[in-house]
């Protein structure tokens, strides 16, 4: 029996309701006439700067068209010929586009690492611009692109701080600016915000700000808009567990993405629907919404709702006893969530916006150090004035002049030797890393030298247990002598050997399992200890002498004692310790 659970409630949420992303750019151009006379302005040999924005505007017709492949080929060819010129001029569209290119494809994580780039640039740019507009506007823009970016990596409080910066700037331009009309941004930000609050799960707020946005829409109206927020504020009644007031708005937000051709929307719809009816008891025609669902999804390409579509699926399938489209159903699920998820890529989001404040930081330290420089530079220069009338106190002056170098050179000279000390640490952390990898290497060498030589004395005693019925009665006991020799022999200290080994290289794993678990029991641990190196079943079988399907039933019992679900990984939580 499958005993899969619901997506967490972020999961789910984050793909029912849909993000209007707001990405600043190259204007949209995609037919085969006008890409053709672009590649026809690259014919030259020879590069120069006019071909940065020849591939700029190719990249952002590809883009247009979604051929990823395309447009990511002719945004490094832009970024290659930029570096190799060495002309900025153009690096803000450059990265713009390169945010563009991965939050339209789903690389979010990406995006994140170039919208930081951006973020940089508007900086220093700021200081040297005076167009207010321009810039507030680009900076609006970049907020709301890093709201969607974190939003979509699972971090919606992170998201709505960013959408509402993005909010207040819009909000502050269109009371000082109105020959600039920003209705609609307002309006997407407000739906945007109102979707970071139910990934936040403070569905009241969400409420109050998609409302807002319909009244807003009155006098946009604007036919999308209303389909999102009509699917939107369905989701919140259904996560509040009233479907009955759901249901209507799923319906309305259908009708408009059916009249839209949007079959993106109505596979989100749908999966919503389908959730409403399971969640009433109404199996057979959740099914049906999750079967339209999923094709609806392929057909717009859409991995998420469909991964979406087949996890309710399995569940639906489970709760009428079709146990073999439930398995099937959940087979596809993980193979699409495994393929969108990248654990690694969102904890390496964490640290992009620490590193851009830390940088904006050292930019700050350096410009009060110039200041302060100057400062002293002008009273260097007072002295000297003063010493021309007063001899003295041009002396004077030297000599102050003279120690405050003299404090200066001290003081590069300590900075000169931390920065030693920092690389000699950098050196020693790199040396133990490596140290670590070269004693995993050893301890995996020597496991499995000691598996192989067990399972080579287990075959030749196998073997001759085999040919023994057919020895001479005399012969008999000869080779049952030297089978129970071997077996006597059998390195039955591999535990021991593995052990001090294994404490050598993760002297703390054991501390902190038995932390963790302190009701395991030794062969447990043992256990534990052997899949911290990924070991397989049969491996482990081999080195301790039991059988595949003992170890199994061993893993079995070990992942219910650590309240280990179907879905988590044993092994890579045994790797987290």
């Amino acid at each position: 029996m499958i005993t899969s659970k619901l997506l967490p409630d972020l999961s789910i949420i984050k793909w029912f309701c849909l993000l209007f992303i707001i990405v600043s750019g190259f204007s949209a151009r995609s037919n085969t006439s006008y890409t053709d006379s672009l590649k026809s302005t690259l014919v030259a040999k020879i590069a120069d700067p006019g071909h940065i924005k020849s591939y700029l505007l190719l990249s952002n017709s590809y883009l247009s068209s979604y051929r990823y492949d395309s447009a990511l080929f002719y945004l490094n060819k832009a970024d290659d010929l930029a570096q190799k010129l060495d002309v900025h001029t153009y690096d803000f569209n450059t990265y713009t586009m390169f945010g563009k290119l991965f939050t339209q494809s789903g690389n979010y994580s990406l995006a994140l690492q170039y919208q930081f780039k951006v973020l940089k640039l508007l900086d220093e740019l700021t200081m040297k611009a005076y167009d207010t507009l321009d810039i507030e506007k680009k900076y609006a823009t970049l907020y709301a692109d890093f709201g969607s970016s974190y939003f979509y990596n699972e971090n919606p409080s992170k998201g709505l701080d960013y959408y509402k910066k993005s909010y207040e700037i819009i909000k502050s331009l269109n009371q000082r600016y109105p020959g600039h009309p920003l209705e609609d941004e307002l309006l997407i930000l407000q739906i945007n915000i109102g979707a970071a609050y139910i990934g936040m799960q403070d569905y009241d707020q969400a409420l109050d700000y998609f409302r807002q946005a319909l009244k807003m829409n009155e006098n946009i109206k604007n036919k999308v808009y209303n389909g999102v927020l009509f699917n939107n504020i369905g989701i919140i009644f259904k996560e509040k567990d009233s479907c009955d007031e759901a249901f209507p708005y799923y319906e309305k937000a259908l009708a408009i993405r059916k009249q839209l051709k949007d079959t993106s929307g109505m596979a989100q719809v749908l999966n919503n629907l389908g959730n409403c009816y399971q969640i009433t008891g109404d199996y057979l025609q959740a099914i049906d919404c999750y079967k339209t669902a999923i094709d609806f999804s392929r057909k717009s390409k859409s991995l998420n709702s469909e991964m979406l579509a087949a996890s309710s699926l399995s569940m639906a399938y489970e709760e009428i006893k079709d146990y073999k489209e439930a398995l099937s159903m959940h087979q596809l699920f993980k193979q699409l969530h495994d393929s969108l998820i990248n654990i690694e890529e969102i904890q390496k989001t964490a640290g992009l916006e620490l590193q851009y404040i830390y940088e904006k930081q050292i930019k700050e330290k350096e410009l009060e150090k110039e200041i302060l420089l100057a400062r002293k530079e002008r009273k260097s220069l007072i002295y000297l004035i003063i010493a021309g009338v007063f001899l003295f106190s041009f002396l004077t002056a030297i000599l102050l002049y003279r120690n405050q170098r003299i404090k200066m050179r001290q003081v590069k000279l300590v900075q000169q030797h931390l920065e030693l000390e920092q690389q000699n640490l950098k050196l020693e952390s790199q040396n133990l890393k490596l140290d670590l990898e070269l004693r995993n290497k050893e301890l995996a060498t020597h496991v499995m030298y000691l598996v192989n030589k067990n399972e080579f004395i287990a075959s030749i005693t196998e073997k001759l247990l085999t040919i023994r019925p057919l020895l001479l009665p005399e012969n008999k006991v000869w080779v049952q002598e030297i089978i129970r020799e071997m077996k006597t022999n059998i390195d039955n200290t591999v535990w021991s050997e593995f052990e001090i080994r294994f404490q050598q290289v993760h002297e703390d794993f054991y501390k902190k399992l038995s932390e963790a678990y302190p009701d395991l029991t030794p062969n447990e641990t043992k256990l534990c200890a052997f899949l911290r190196l990924n070991m397989t079943t049969k491996d482990i079988s081999a080195i301790t002498f039991q059988s595949i399907k003992s170890i199994q039933v061993a893993r079995g019992r070990l992942r219910k004692k650590m309240g280990i679900t179907r879905d988590d990984n044993l092994v890579t939580m045994l790797q987290q310790l």
